[in-house]
């Protein structure tokens, strides 16, 4: 037996936990800079955010699970900023034009890497460092 059957689990899915003090501002800024999706699913008394989601895919897809989830996950907290997610995608270049087009500067010029790759790295409205690659 291998280690991978004996152990008797899997990860499914894995995401950053992002901390953020207005919620609806912050997916308003993932909405609006980066095309993604949002849906906050629990308010305080106040209406303020407590918990939710940012993510790329189409709701619909999102909602019935037939994709691996691939946002962050929103919780009402001090931002911590710092680096939060190194973020695999297709079409690197056409998503920096994307993020630059809707006038978001906070994010550095796609480059190789001696690996092979290419990467930039964009700076959330709360801080976060999300670094990029593919």
């Amino acid at each position: 037996m291998s280690r991978f059957s004996e152990k008797g689990y899997y990860v499914q899915e894995n995401a950053p936990i992002y901390l953020t003090s207005d919620m609806d501002r912050t997916a308003k800024w993932f909405e609006d800079t980066l095309g993604w999706y949002s849906n906050i699913v629990e308010r305080n008394t106040n209406g303020a955010g407590r918990y939710g989601v940012v993510f790329d895919m189409l709701p619909e897809v999102e909602h019935t699970h037939l994709a691996h989830f691939t946002g962050m996950h929103m919780f009402f907290g001090q931002p911590e900023p710092r680096l939060i997610s190194f973020m695999q995608v297709k079409g690197i270049e056409q998503m920096y034009d994307y993020i630059t087009s809707n006038g978001w500067d906070k994010i550095t010029k796609v480059k190789m890497q001696p690996w092979g790759g290419k990467t930039c790295s964009l700076t959330t409205i709360d801080g976060y460092i999300i670094n990029i690659f593919e």
